[in-house]
């Protein structure tokens, strides 16, 4: 549970006459609270009313002021979308806040796990229904990578899972390992899952893990993300957020652990066999230890205290039952009878009717053999975030940090290029749930042949790549857009001429979310009333071109499209983003014969 923005407003009585009464404000703070409710074999308890909940916050009972019950048979529909043509794209909206959204993390997996790891979640993919919507995120030594942004579509998620942007290439690992990523991943992780609504099941995947020396030092990196979570006391997503730690291979958190008593060079040999790479003897693949079995008490202990579950049965079973109980919850509300916002942590308790209290099962990896209420068991009671946490920049886009060895877009031409408009250039970020207020679709055609940037030469008008990728092989691309005109409000003139404006922005960000490549034009629309008849119907088309660098033996860059069209004078946007990898390519004869360009 979090505190919130302030949720009631009282103002003192009316002043008497001839005496000036202060007025007093009293602001009071929400908590809102999601519980699950399980049976004896792990299903959900629906049906249950207010009055079976019974809830204290430090000893002291609580009032609701708000409770809802969530159901995946309460949810919308899912629609079926027609297919388009290669290499269009279009407008989707974004999930509804009332459907409950998966976000699976893969946390430094080592790379010999990776292949498992991989497996687990396309067997789970393949018997996964539409309407469920999920992202996937991986963290690793270069920090904080969105592989697949939200989607319920299960066909593009099993083609995620299988690309490299899933599982990419073994990298020139560096000993000791240089930390090349945007500074503090795990506080950014948690920025972008707070601009996200509704309840999040965070699928946390990890074969990390020590001998029992206790959380903080056994699961450091999962500590840090818990840490972040509290670094902005107004944001509800904090409760709303459940993470469901799950350990890669089971107990002991992989399938390789005898490996790690050799020699990292006879590793490499075992692990990857057609690898030339050459380790140092201090840089082992592989850690000498995942996980004692303390170590997985205490991760099963984290996740109960943090409302959610760990999982030791393979992430295959894991991800198909966090779907199912994180999809059915109640969602509770309720002002705390504790008015003093003095930081200090506040102990929540629940009891259903019908619901024995009694403790969960050590070391977490049992079935689900009992009744269950599973919720967040507490909140810091405090005003202002933890100024001891990073809470300052976005966690992708335009404002996220870097450290200077990645910083991708040089300042300047960046700031000249990036959207004018405050609106356009946050619906814009990396990551950033795309609005659909303008409709619109995008015909990406990337030419045959790649170019170079010769040393000195000058950038193309309108157009920069990032100075890290200047020396590099691009395509161009060029973007179609078709927008609906039935979603534009054109206004007319005294004249009787019909006009409008539109910013159109088009942003390559790596998978990191630093800019490499940015474009944006403003277009006017003027018409007269026999034109506007055709505009109405053949609707709006506007042309631009942005590179984006050419894969190559380059390793692990990956890179999305993302594209937007915001109408100036209603203020409203669309946004489409397009992972780069999903553009096709023209045919391989076409290629062929279209040698790279100077």
């Amino acid at each position: 549970a979090n505190p919130a923005l302030p949720a009631v407003q009282a103002l003192s009585p009316s002043s008497q006459a001839g005496l000036q009464v202060p007025t007093i404000h009293v602001i009071a703070r929400t908590v809102i609270l999601d519980v699950i409710v399980t049976d004896n074999d792990g299903n959900p308890v629906r049906g249950l009313k207010p009055s079976a909940f019974a809830l204290t916050e430090d000893g002291v009972p609580q009032k609701f002021s708000a409770f809802t019950e969530f159901s995946p048979s309460a949810a919308p529909p899912v629609t079926s979308v027609q297919p388009l043509p290669p290499n269009t794209f279009a407008v989707q909206p974004p999930p509804p806040e009332s459907v409950a959204k998966t976000i699976i993390v893969l946390d430094q997996i080592h790379y010999p796990n990776y292949p498992m790891v991989r497996d687990d979640i396309s067997a789970f993919l393949k018997t996964a229904a539409p309407g469920n919507p999920t992202a996937i995120i991986r963290l690793d030594w270069q920090g904080l990578h969105l592989v697949q942004d939200f989607t319920s579509d299960p066909e593009i998620l099993r083609q995620t899972v299988a690309s490299e942007r899933m599982l990419p290439p073994i990298p020139d690992i560096q000993c000791p390992p240089r930390y090349e990523g945007v500074a503090n991943p795990y506080g950014r992780l948690t920025r972008y899952i707070a601009g996200i609504p509704g309840r999040i099941n965070l699928a946390w995947i990890t074969d990390e893990g020590g001998p029992g020396n206790g959380f903080p030092a056994d699961y450091h990196q999962l500590n840090d993300f818990v840490r972040n979570q509290y670094a902005s006391t107004d944001d509800l997503h904090v409760s709303r957020v459940v993470p469901y730690f799950i350990k890669a291979g089971g107990y002991i958190g992989g399938i390789l652990q005898p490996i790690s008593d050799l020699a990292p060079d006879a590793q490499l040999k075992l692990l990857f066999p057609g690898s030339h790479l050459v380790l140092p003897p201090d840089c082992p693949l592989m850690p000498p230890a995942q996980g004692s079995l303390l170590a997985n008490a205490e991760l099963a202990d984290k996740a109960t205290e943090l409302g959610g579950h760990a999982f030791f049965n393979g992430t295959t079973k894991a991800l198909a039952q966090i779907v199912v109980s994180g999809s059915d919850y109640y969602e509770l509300s309720y002002v705390p009878t504790n008015p003093n916002w003095n930081g200090a942590y506040r102990k929540i308790a629940i009891n259903v009717s019908g619901i024995p209290q009694t403790p969960p099962a050590r070391f977490g990896w049992s079935d689900y053999g009992q009744p269950k209420v599973a919720y967040r068991g507490g909140y810091y009671a405090r005003s202002t975030p933890d100024p001891r946490l990073d809470s300052g920049s976005p966690a992708f886009g335009l404002g996220a940090a870097s450290s200077p060895e990645t910083a991708r877009a040089s300042a300047s031409p960046a700031a000249a290029r990036h959207p004018s408009d405050a609106a356009l250039a946050a619906a814009m970020g990396f990551g950033v749930a795309t609005p659909a207020q303008v409709q619109f679709t995008v015909q990406v055609t990337p030419a045959a042949q790649t170019e170079v940037l010769q040393p000195g030469a000058p950038l193309s008008r309108d157009n920069f790549l990032a100075a890290a990728f200047r020396g590099q092989p691009y395509r161009n691309h060029r973007i179609h857009y078709w927008i609906d005109p039935q979603h534009l409000k054109l206004t007319r003139t005294p004249a009787g001429v019909f006009r409008d404006d539109l910013q159109f922005a088009a942003i390559v960000y790596g998978d990191d979310g630093l800019v490499v490549n940015s474009i944006s034009a403003t277009a006017h629309i003027q018409a007269s009333a026999d034109d506007l008849e055709t505009i109405l119907a053949s609707g709006v088309t506007f042309d631009q071109t942005i590179a984006i660098p050419a894969k190559g033996d380059a390793a692990a860059d990956h890179f999305f499209l993302r594209t937007g069209v915001m109408e100036v004078s209603s203020g409203h946007v669309g946004v489409i983003e397009i992972p780069a990898d999903r553009i096709n390519l023209p045919p391989a004869q076409s290629i062929a014969n279209a040698s790279p360009q100077p």
